[in-house]
Parts: structure tokens; C-alpha cells; sequence
């Protein structure tokens, strides 16, 4: 390899790494067929792994952000590897099911947005990625193996501020959240205690 092709290779891998950092997601598409970026300028956005072994403990690190949902400022994204799944071999009914699914969240989440001064439908906020190719998964960092519990905090300048590669329980996620955007609302007198179905999927 002569030196021109190593310097355009260099290059490339430069522009790769920093559009991660930024969140330019490229071609990745959310259940709902809209285009994804993981940063969002002016808002703190959590991306959340997800996949069968991850399903509960997923379920555990997204109820505890539902004290920031409906805060203009802040967005949960959930990235379900579904590289290992049967759902590979069923696409449009996977991700037709994680659209109900989304519009059942959104409902679960009315209480919270209400708590939060945000009278909108939640639903047009909520973001859920069938990774069937492992694109978004790739795209993050987060490697092959679907065990452990991934999570990376998009700031408002677009830049990762906060990640962890194996995070075990969702206390440190929210004390970054809440350094970010303050406390919590508390549960909302009306909050439903059923479980989220999008972060329950199991492939």
C-alpha cells in the first residue's frame, strides 16, 4: 500500500469515527421507516441496547428514565440487536409489532408527560431500531456480544458524554441523566405499572 492509499485510508477512518461521536447514523431507519440520528441538537438523548438475553434488565434502565419523559429536552432511544433472533426471519411482523408496541408505550407514558408540563402524544417522540444487520450495533461500538447492557448519553452539543459497555444496574445512568437535566418528576399518581412491551422484546 503506497502512501496516497494509506493517507485516504487514514482519512476515512477519521471521518467514520468522528460522524459516531456526532450520532450521523447514515442510512439506520427506527421501526416506524423514519430516519434515526442518535444525537439531537438541544436535546440529551440514552441509548439503550436491547435484545432476548437483555429484555428485563432493558425493562429495568428504561422505567427508570420515565421521570424525564415528556421533558422537551430529553429522548430515549432503544437499539434491539436482533442478529441472533427468529425476528430476522419474520422482519415486517417484528417490526410491525414493535410500532404497537411503541403505540402502547406511548400511552403508558401520558402521566409522566403530564408531570413533565407536556401536553403532546408521546408516540411521535418514542424510537425504537429493529438492528437485524447489527448496523446500528456496529455503528456504536457495542461489539458482538448481546449479554451485557449497553449505554451511551448523547449531550446537547451532539458529543457522547456518558457510556458504559457493561453497565449492571441502571443507578449511575440516571445520576448522569439527572447531572444533566436535573431531578426527576416522581411517579405520577396515575402512572400505570405495566410493563413496556417494546423493552421487553425477546426476539
Amino acid at each position: 500500500m503506497d502512501g496516497g492509499v494509506k493517507m485516504k485510508a487514514a482519512c476515512l477512518l477519521l471521518l467514520l469515527a468522528a460522524a459516531a461521536v456526532a450520532g450521523e447514523t447514515g442510512d439506520i431507519l427506527s421501526c416506524d421507516g423514519k430516519k434515526v440520528s442518535f444525537s439531537i441538537p438541544g436535546k440529551v438523548v440514552v441509548i439503550l441496547a436491547s435484545s432476548q438475553p437483555l429484555a428485563d434488565q432493558t425493562r429495568e434502565f428504561g422505567k427508570a428514565l420515565y421521570g424525564w419523559q415528556g421533558r422537551e429536552e430529553f429522548r430515549v432511544i432503544v437499539v434491539v440487536d436482533l442478529r441472533n433472533s427468529l425476528g430476522t426471519l419474520f422482519k415486517g411482523w417484528t417490526t410491525g409489532k414493535m410500532r404497537a408496541d411503541l403505540d402502547e408505550e406511548a400511552e403508558r407514558l401520558i402521566p409522566w408527560y403530564r408531570a413533565n408540563q407536556n401536553m403532546r402524544n408521546p408516540r411521535g417522540d418514542l424510537c425504537g431500531v429493529a438492528d437485524f444487520s447489527g448496523k446500528a450495533t456496529d455503528f456504536l461500538a457495542w461489539g458482538q456480544d448481546d449479554t451485557k447492557m449497553k449505554v451511551k448519553i448523547f449531550g446537547k452539543s451532539g458529543d457522547v458524554v456518558w457510556s458504559d459497555m457493561d453497565a449492571k444496574t441502571p443507578e449511575t445512568l440516571r445520576h448522569e441523566v439527572g447531572k444533566l437535566l436535573g431531578e426527576p418528576v416522581p411517579t405520577p399518581p396515575d402512572a400505570a405499572p405495566k410493563k413496556s412491551r417494546i423493552i421487553l422484546r425477546k426476539g
